[in-house]
Order: C-alpha cells, then sequence, then structure tokens
C-alpha cells in the first residue's frame, strides 16, 4: 500500500435544509423550503403537476448559498398526495418530501388502492402516506366474506406489511386495510385487496380486443378473467363527472356522476365508460393506473348509426374488479388536440382538447334554466363552435360547481379539454316514431327516456379549468355583424330596442336604437300579415347568474346584465331584485303577441359590407323556446333560410324548438331552458358584400306538441315561440 500527499484538505459540500417533510394544507397556496449550501447546488422537482416553483414553469433551477425555495401548489380536492423536492451540491443529494394533504381524508392515504395477490398467499407489503405518528394510527382489517386470512398486520416506516394464507377455494376473496386516525377519527382511508382464487388466471388483453367481443349493438356479460390496463381520466371533483339519468319525467338518478369513471388505454387512442354498481365500489382518483378484472361485469356496444357514433360501455363493476390502482400524474394523459370536425368515433370516451372553440352565446350561466323543474332535466348541453365552423355542446350537471356560480359565460375563445361523449337531450330533441315503438312494448309515457340526439359527439369536462377560453369578447376569433341581447347602457337609464315589428341589434352598440336606426348592422323582425306586435316575455328568461346554495338564488341583483320587464314592451331596467313565483322576472325575450302560422317568420336584415372571404363562416346562433305560461301549441318544426333579394329563399338547416314544462303534467321531451343553437353559414362568395342580406326563422311543418305527445297536434295560432338571444357573427 502507498499513499501520495494531498495539498490542502478536501472541503466537504455543505447541503442541507430546516424541514425535510414540509407539509401545506389542501387549499391553493405557497410553502417555503430553507435550503442552506455553502456553494452552488441545483433543486429538481418531480413531475408532480400539482406543484411548482412560484412564478417559474421550469422543473430544475440552478442556485447558490442558503437560499429560500418558495414553491406553489393547486387546491388538492383528493387525497394527502407527496412530491419530491431534490437537492444536488456536488456528491451530495438530499430528498425533501413535501405532503399536501386533501379534502379527502386529508391527513391519510394509499397512494395504490387496490392490491391483487396470488392464490399462494405470503408477504405482502403497501405503501401509505400520512402525516401522524404510528402510534396516533389504528389499522385493520375487513372481510368481505370469510375473514382470517390476513395476519401479521403492521406498520413500518411508510408501509404496511402484512402476511396472506393460501387460497384453497376457486373463487376470489376481498378484504380491504383500513387505516383511522386515533386523534380525529373522521379521517380515514381504505385500500381493497383480492386475492386470486385457486388455479385462476389471468389473461391481459387491449381494448380492441374488449371491443371485438361484440360486432354489433347489443350487451354481453363476461365470465373470463380478462384484465385491461387503464388510465382513469377524469373525477367527479366538480360534480360533472358523468351523465345523470331520468329515469321518468319526474325522477332522475343522481348518482350516476359519482359511480362513473372514463378510461383510456395508454396511447389514448381508445375509450371505455365505465360505471360501478355502487358509489362506495368506485375507488378511483384521476390519473390512477388501474387493472381491471371483467370476470362479472356486463359489456354494452351502443351506436353504430347514422346519428350514434359506435361507443362501449362497460357497468357492474365492484370494488374488487379494480385489481390493481396506483398514482398518476397529467402527462399520463396523452395530449389529442382536435377541431370538432377531426373528431372520430374512436374518440369516444377519450380525453380531447377542442382547440380554437368559443361559446357563441353572451347571455346567462353554463346552465340557464327555470329551477323549478329540474325533475324534467339533468344536464345542460350549451352550444359551442370552432374557428372553422362546427358545432358541438359542452355538457355541464345540474350538480357541477359552476353550473351558476355567479359568473357569466365566458366571451373570448380558447380550448375546451373533456372526455369526449355521446349523450342525449330529451329536453332538446325527441325522437317520436321510437317513442311509439316503446309505447307499443307497454312502456309508460313518463318512462319513455333517451331519445334526444344533440349530435353525434359532446365533450363532458370534469373541472371548471378545462374551460380555457378567455373572459372578454375581444380575445375571440370571431366579431358580430348584429347581436341582439339585453341592452345595457350606464345606471339605470331606460332603453328602447323594441318598435312595432322590429328589434334592433344592441350590438355593436348604438345610444338610442329606436331613432338611430341608420348606425344599425342590422335588426330582427316579425313578418306577419296581420301585423301584430312584438312582445316581451314577463318570465321566460332564466339567465339570471345566481350564484346558487341549495336551489335558491341567492344573490338575484349579480350583474351581466340581466333584466326585468316592468310592464312596457319597449323598455328595459336592470338589476331588479323582483322575484314572482320563485322566479326573478328577467324579460330578455321576444315573443308575438297572438301566436305563429305557416306564413310568418322572424326575418333578419343585416349588412355584410366589408366582409370577404377570409371572414368565413359566417354563423347564426340564437334561443328559442315555446309555451308563454304553461301552454303548447307552438310550431315544433323549423327551417333556417337566407335570400339576398328578400324573395329565392336557400333552406340552410332545419331545427325543433322545445316546448316549456307543465307543472301539473311534465313530459320528458319539455324544456325548461331556452335552446340555444349554432348554425354554420355556407360559405357562398355572394353573401358578402352585401348592403342587405337576409335571413328567416320559419316553421316548416304544421305540427306541433300536445299535452301528451311530441308532435300529435296542429299549430295553434294564439301560442307563441319566443327567441331571448339573436345573433350573426363571422371571423375576425
Amino acid at each position: 500500500m502507498a499513499c501520495a500527499e494531498k495539498n490542502g484538505m478536501l472541503a466537504p459540500d455543505e447541503l442541507g435544509v430546516k424541514d425535510k417533510a414540509p407539509v401545506m394544507e389542501c387549499t391553493a397556496g405557497t410553502v417555503t423550503v430553507s435550503v442552506l449550501a455553502d456553494g452552488d447546488f441545483t433543486a429538481t422537482l418531480d413531475e408532480s403537476s400539482w406543484i411548482g416553483f412560484r412564478g417559474v414553469e421550469a422543473r430544475s433551477l440552478s442556485l447558490s448559498g442558503d437560499t429560500d425555495i418558495e414553491l406553489s401548489c393547486d387546491i388538492n380536492r383528493g387525497l394527502l398526495r407527496q412530491a419530491v423536492l431534490t437537492l444536488a451540491r456536488g456528491r451530495k443529494t438530499l430528498e425533501v418530501t413535501v405532503s399536501q394533504r386533501g379534502i379527502l381524508s386529508s391527513d391519510i392515504s394509499f397512494p395504490n388502492r387496490s392490491l391483487t395477490i396470488a392464490s399462494a398467499g405470503g408477504d405482502e407489503s403497501v405503501k401509505i402516506l400520512s402525516v401522524y405518528k404510528d402510534e396516533d394510527l389504528s389499522i385493520s382489517v375487513e372481510y368481505d366474506g370469510d375473514g382470517g386470512w390476513i395476519g401479521s398486520l403492521r406498520k413500518e416506516n411508510n408501509f404496511i406489511n402484512f402476511s396472506a394464507l393460501e387460497n384453497a377455494s376457486s373463487e376470489n376473496r376481498t378484504a380491504s386495510i383500513k387505516v383511522v386516525s386515533l386523534k380525529d377519527k373522521s379521517v380515514s382511508d381504505c385500500m381493497q385487496l383480492v386475492q386470486l382464487g385457486s388455479g385462476v388466471e389471468t389473461s391481459t388483453v387491449g381494448f380492441d380486443e374488449v371491443r371485438a367481443l361484440l360486432t354489433s349493438a347489443g350487451t354481453i356479460e363476461i365470465t373470463e378473467n380478462l384484465v385491461i390496463e387503464a388510465v382513469v381520466t377524469g373525477d367527479n371533483s366538480e360534480g360533472n363527472g358523468g351523465e345523470n339519468r331520468n329515469i321518468s319525467a319526474n325522477l332522475q338518478d343522481n348518482t350516476l356522476t359519482e359511480r362513473t369513471v372514463y378510461i383510456q388505454n395508454a396511447d389514448g387512442s381508445l375509450g371505455f365508460k365505465l360505471v360501478f354498481d355502487k358509489v362506495s365500489d368506485n375507488i378511483t382518483t384521476r390519473y390512477n393506473h388501474m387493472r381491471l378484472l371483467l370476470n362479472g361485469v356486463t359489456l354494452e356496444r351502443r351506436g353504430g348509426t347514422s346519428v350514434e357514433p359506435v361507443h362501449y360501455i362497460i357497468t357492474g363493476a365492484v370494488a374488487a374488479n379494480v385489481l390493481e390502482l396506483s398514482e398518476g400524474s397529467v402527462y399520463d394523459v396523452p395530449s389529442k388536440v382536435k377541431t370538432i370536425g377531426e373528431l372520430t368515433d374512436a374518440d369516444v370516451y377519450t380525453y380531447v382538447t377542442l382547440r380554437d372553440c368559443e361559446i357563441p352565446i353572451r347571455k346567462g350561466p353554463f346552465v340557464p334554466m327555470d329551477i323549478r323543474h329540474t325533475h324534467v332535466i339533468h344536464s345542460y348541453p350549451m352550444v359551442i363552435r370552432d374557428i372553422e365552423g362546427g358545432t358541438a355542446h359542452l355538457i355541464t350537471n345540474l350538480t357541477a360547481s359552476w353550473q351558476r356560480d355567479g359568473n357569466g359565460l365566458p366571451q373570448g375563445s380558447g380550448s375546451i379539454s373533456g372526455v369526449i361523449v355521446h349523450e342525449t337531450c330529451d329536453n332538446f330533441e325527441w325522437d317520436p316514431e321510437e317513442m311509439n315503438r316503446r309505447l307499443a312494448e307497454g312502456i309508460m309515457t313518463d318512462y319513455v327516456t333517451g331519445l334526444g340526439h344533440i349530435g353525434r359527439y359532446q365533450i363532458r369536462p370534469f373541472k371548471r379549468s378545462e374551460i380555457a377560453l378567455a373572459e372578454d369578447f375581444a380575445d375571440g376569433f370571431s366579431d358580430m355583424i348584429m347581436e341582439i341581447r339585453y341592452y345595457a347602457p350606464a345606471g339605470s337609464q331606460v332603453v328602447q330596442n323594441v318598435a312595432s315589428n322590429l328589434i334592433y341589434s344592441t350590438y355593436p352598440p348604438v345610444a338610442d336604437p329606436v331613432h338611430n336606426t341608420a348606425d344599425i348592422k342590422g335588426y330582427l323582425e316579425l313578418c306577419t300579415a296581420a301585423g301584430n306586435a312584438t312582445g316581451t316575455a314577463v318570465y321566460r328568461d332564466w339567465t339570471h347568474l345566481g350564484p346558487m346554495e341549495n336551489g335558491v338564488i341567492t344573490d338575484p341583483a349579480r350583474g351581466n346584465g340581466v333584466f326585468d320587464f316592468y310592464g312596457v314592451a319597449s323598455e328595459w331596467t336592470p338589476y331588479s331584485t323582483v322575484r314572482t313565483n320563485a322566479l326573478i322576472m328577467c324579460s330578455s325575450a321576444w315573443y308575438k303577441s297572438s301566436g305563429w302560422s305557416m306564413e310568418q317568420c322572424w326575418k333578419a336584415v343585416f349588412s355584410t359590407v366589408g366582409l370577404t372571404e377570409a371572414n368565413f363562416p359566417l354563423s347564426v346562433q340564437f334561443g328559442a323556446c315555446s309555451g308563454l305560461g304553461q301552454t303548447v301549441g307552438a310550431p315544433r318544426y323549423w327551417a333556417l333560410e337566407y335570400s339576398l333579394d328578400d324573395g329565392d329563399w336557400i333552406q340552410v338547416a332545419n331545427y325543433t324548438v322545445p316546448d316549456f314544462p307543465i307543472l301539473s303534467a311534465r313530459r320528458a321531451w319539455q324544456c325548461p331552458a331556452y335552446k340555444y343553437i349554432s348554425i354554420t353559414l355556407p360559405q357562398d362568395p355572394s353573401l358578402l358584400g352585401n348592403n342587405q342580406v337576409y335571413l328567416r326563422l320559419i316553421p316548416c311543418s304544421t305540427l306541433a306538441g300536445t299535452i301528451d305527445t311530441y308532435d300529435g297536434g296542429q299549430i295553434v295560432n294564439d301560442k307563441a315561440t319566443e327567441l331571448n338571444y339573436f345573433a350573426i357573427r363571422y371571423n375576425k
């Protein structure tokens, strides 16, 4: 052995922290990590999406000396979660584990919420996250059926260790480990254990192999031990986790949003809707990686028609079907960015971002409905459109936290992210032929539901933040030739925008639209041979913003320019708190005072001077509903047409107008809200550069609804259809 002289001493690297395990509350906020260092060092965060360096997008920083590092985090609506901050200086590294309590079981959680045990049994170990000391925790086992097969239960460091006896039975058996805080018994968490039966072998298959089990519409019960590996893409933390269901015109199952999750394969190419048997069976959280045993579940294939895409639903799953469940992050969901027109059937039940979108309605909340009639509707489909003119609907449950929270709709453009679904809305559309087939099978009228196809694809966001649209109208890709809604001048000034049979555009703004008509780019005319005047609806708007608590509007004066009517058809007054029949009177709606016939129409007259083909597509938006008061009989079927000379009309699209519910006889096809519609006009160059272009909304059938039928009657000439919004848009 030999050695050489070292010139000078080797100075050690100094690196330390005041707290190696800081804990944050569940609310959004910051935490400071105080680092002690005698030179340069790096600080690197893991890929946990909920936490980052304050004010910095990078995941790694180069720092020097004693430094306070500020970390910021989002609100944690789930369980306790942890991230690792790695500090490195020279040859020395140090890990700081940052914990954030969650709203749910905020101080105890299992990162992996399910574990599969081999039939032979043996020693097992599961990780647990907790800010409590070991002596402050109670750990127990709860069995489903025969017990006693879990033993030697103990907590060591961040793990619970135990042993499992051999399972000699051919049947799987289940149990759960429950951990409870002795200091606060309301704080607890459970982990599901599934031990395979003797001789039971599972086979992991792909989503495509499961879909191939059904090559046409129908259902099968899966009896093989097939397992799929999936990522959970959503949750119900803000009440919009899944579609609820109308059982009848007066009954609903509102547990579905809690029992439903959407799962997709690793590359996001295919997805399933997974519906658990009970709310307690849904042990998943968002971004979980799941191994799901399909034995005992029902697989259903729907669609494959001109109106309904092919999609697959798995029902009847219980907690024991979840063989493994581990934590994931937003990075585990592949980025799929599309326009509405690029969607395909394969996108159904996968997570997609729709780019360059807008909500082309500048009025009211996400769910603008009469709160007396929540029995007949469980979600509201708000129309959306994109820069290419594609249209679809954004689905918001009545249980969603943002459905009416006191804020208006965002008026600019951006992206909308969520799961692509195919959901029906009986309140918007109805299939009378299918209803008759079901009636022939002996199903009562009130129990016929699910007939309202509203387009091939819709999008269901899970959080309000996923509706990433700019708040201001100026920050959008479109502008308007004309818009008619409430007129909002300064203060309490009374303004007219209705004169005789004309309703003048309220945007672009004109100080006095009735007397300065030369400044208006468009107006809406009620065309009727009888010359009946236009009226305003006294209580037919329901676009008040809330907020709502337990079904009650707590601040009826909240803004966004919802106006009340005081009995003069041409006058509007803002911000009244007057209530009538538990409603706020909001009369920014117009109707014909003596009903409709096939010879009458709404006609818009507008200018396209200055527009070029670069401003295509043009589109029309409006909100419509029939029945002033509790009446039916207004036209059911309508058409939108355009003309260059007010004589030669070209049909663009057909649409239907729903009836408002009748309190004493609600029907599934009635709608307690205005139905918002967006129709893209043909890219016809002859539409451009004209002083006057004409659009009309006109009945195209004599059929109308009755108390007991969707379209089994004829138009009744004293029943009215109302509009509460009208606009014509173009791309900037």
